[in-house]
């Protein structure tokens, strides 16, 4: 009645015990079978006052897993196993990886090599099928076939299994890279390790497929690397990518050509060596050239892939009109959206809508309101799929965008919009600890700080520029170690900037002239002209007039060098007051006429009618 139960493994574990239990028999069978079962129930680890999670008993587990391992050993063809998986989803858990545990250690010791690499050859199967297994708990799939790899690899010992050796390190190495449970940046680690000991066997001359393969599962794993040197990591991505494209050529190997170029594409985009604006061209042009291969009638999720990678692109690119390269990314992300469908495919979704929502907050064409809430809207949708459970990263990603959305908001009450920044970049440090991330914890203070700055500018509580100075500072404390100068001075002059709002004005003066004297150095009149404007108001407000208007002067300087109107006119204001008060009146007037000039040009009236009302006291005088 249940001959589908009865397969070799288990005959073999019948058999050993049967020897074992023979001089118990007697003339008793029912008494030698009870005994038998309670033997074989403690051997795997089945007693019968252990407790599950789940309503299924380790013996309907033990039942499942023989079960499966039959059927991946008769054939491992996915459309055969995946019907029974998805009949079973209720026994893909971590119980399941303590059945197998228990029945591969209490049973592999009655098998000899070639039958003991036959069960490692189906674990082997099971995993891989289980770790790209669309349905159930993705997380607890993964965790059963990094337990299966891991059994496999004991079992793959010796010299004569060192390609299947290989190809489990592979996997093994494919399943850390994807692990959602754990520490993200160990797993990475663990997936390099993995890797690198495939490519003991799986060399360039013996096995020239699989090698290129390894290369490109490596190159993975350095590139999403977080441990280590940034730039270094992605050094050691495009090697190994370069590597494989060796074996994965255009006219041998299309379709795996263009998973590997795609990949390089995205180590490019993302290159910190090299010069910056040819990474990004070398990348734009090669996911062009992928499109070649992943056409949308052949390839439509590979399309739709390549068409957000283009997307991600096209906003950092130097070359060409940022404008325009703005309108391309949102035209990208809007063909990959006719594939990636919230139903369909709904992580991708998620991750479209986040980067269509960082387009639309950066867009310079059309409605600057419309477009920011646009992107708001986007990320809302993000975080329908990016929950802080399933995707906890890529939840913190988007709670930092929207914060910044909402920084920048101009619909809507302007204190709400505020709290919902603060509220959003406080999200984000949950994940984004000091320790975990410390280049998005940075970020994220960053931005945190900004939003506190506004929040204070509004209410005035002085908690809030006491948060923002510490977060500044702290940040500057990682930025520090790395050596980032221009990162690190760009912090500085912000922390100067809210000590010179919370009134801490010796302090702001110190940090802002050593900002001064690095961007002197430096010649980075870009950088160095908003700290001259900042040292002139920190001047002017503390009473050392002459030495403000000096600053004044050099920032009005570099400003118009630089054809930055709308501060050359911020300038002129500031020192047209400050002449006033120091009593050379036609400088002023001079200087407030040029402000009044171009306020009129751009029809900003609050502006204007200050400049008026200050001329036409001066003109009564």
């Amino acid at each position: 009645a249940n001959q589908e139960l009865i397969d070799p493994e288990f005959l073999q574990v019948m058999e050993n015990y049967a020897i074992g239990l023979e001089q118990q028999r007697n003339n008793n069978p029912a008494a030698w079978l009870r005994d038998m079962a309670q033997q074989l129930a403690a051997a795997l680890g089945l007693s019968g006052d252990e407790t599950t999670a789940t309503a299924n008993t380790p013996e309907d587990y033990l039942n499942f897993l023989m079960k499966v391992l039959q059927k991946v050993s008769d054939d491992p063809n996915p459309q055969l196993i995946y019907p029974f998986l998805a009949q079973n989803r209720d026994k893909l858990d971590e119980n399941l990886i303590k059945i197998l545990d228990n029945w591969v250690e209490n049973t592999l010791s009655f098998f000899n090599a070639r039958q003991a690499a036959s069960i490692a050859c189906a674990i082997l199967d099971f995993g891989n099928l289980i770790q790209h297994f669309p349905l159930g708990n993705i997380a607890a799939n993964l965790e059963i076939a990094i337990a299966g790899y891991k059994i496999a690899l004991n079992i793959f010992t010796c010299p004569d299994f060192a390609q299947d050796w290989a190809s489990t390190q592979n996997n093994l190495g494919n399943a850390y890279l994807d692990r959602i449970r754990g520490d993200k940046a160990e797993n990475l680690e663990q997936a390099i390790a993995a890797h690198t000991e495939a490519l003991k066997v799986r060399t360039f001359d013996a096995f020239p497929q699989d090698w290129a393969m390894t290369q490109n599962n490596l190159a993975a794993a350095y590139s999403e690397r977080i441990r280590g040197d940034k730039a270094e990591n992605l050094e050691q991505a495009i090697s190994a990518y370069k590597e494989a494209l060796k074996v994965y050529t255009f006219a041998d190997f299309p379709q795996d050509w263009a998973m590997t170029r795609n990949n390089l594409a995205t180590a490019y985009s993302e290159r910190i060596r090299g010069n910056k604006a040819e990474n990004l061209e070398y990348a734009i042009i090669a996911y062009q050239e992928v499109l070649k291969v992943y056409t949308f009638a052949d390839f439509p999720k590979n399309w739709a892939m390549t068409q957000n990678n283009l997307a991600n692109a096209y906003p950092n690119r130097i070359r060409g009109e940022k404008a325009e390269n703005l309108e391309m990314a949102i035209a990208s992300l809007n063909l990959s959206l006719e594939v990636y469908t919230r139903d369909s495919f709904p992580y991708e979704w998620a991750r479209s809508q986040n980067n269509l929502g960082s387009a639309y907050k950066n867009r310079i064409k059309g409605d600057i309101a419309e477009n920011l809430e646009t992107a708001i809207f986007c990320y809302q949708e993000a975080l329908k799929i990016r929950t802080f459970d399933a995707f906890p990263l890529d939840w913190a990603t988007t709670q930092n965008n929207l914060g910044n959305a909402y920084s920048n908001r101009i619909r809507g009450n302007k204190a709400e919009n505020i709290e919902n920044a603060i509220t959003c970049h406080q999200n984000a440090l949950q994940i984004y600890t000091r320790e975990a991330f410390p280049a998005d914890w940075v970020k994220t203070q960053y931005n945190l700080a900004n939003i506190l700055r506004e929040r204070f500018k509004l209410l005035g509580k002085l908690e809030d520029i006491q948060q923002a100075i510490n977060a500044y500072k702290q940040a500057r404390e990682i930025i520090e170690t790395t050596e980032d100068k221009t990162l690190y001075f760009n912090y500085s002059y912000q922390l100067g900037k809210a000590l010179f709002e919370g009134g801490y004005y010796t302090e702001a003066i110190e940090h802002l002239e050593s900002c001064q004297q690095s961007y002197q150095k430096q010649k980075n009149i870009s950088s160095l002209a908003p700290i001259l404007l900042e040292l002139a108001r920190l001047y002017h407000r503390t009473g050392r007039l002459e030495q403000a208007r000096l600053y004044f002067k050099d920032s009005l300087r570099l400003f118009r060098r630089l054809g930055d109107q709308d501060n050359v006119a911020s300038v002129t204001s500031a020192l047209g007051n400050l002449e006033i008060q120091i009593g050379k009146i036609p400088q002023a007037c001079s200087h407030l006429k040029e402000a009044q000039e171009y306020y009129q040009q751009n029809n900003n009236t609050e502006r204007l009618d200050e400049i008026n009302h200050l001329l036409k006291i001066l003109q009564s005088a």
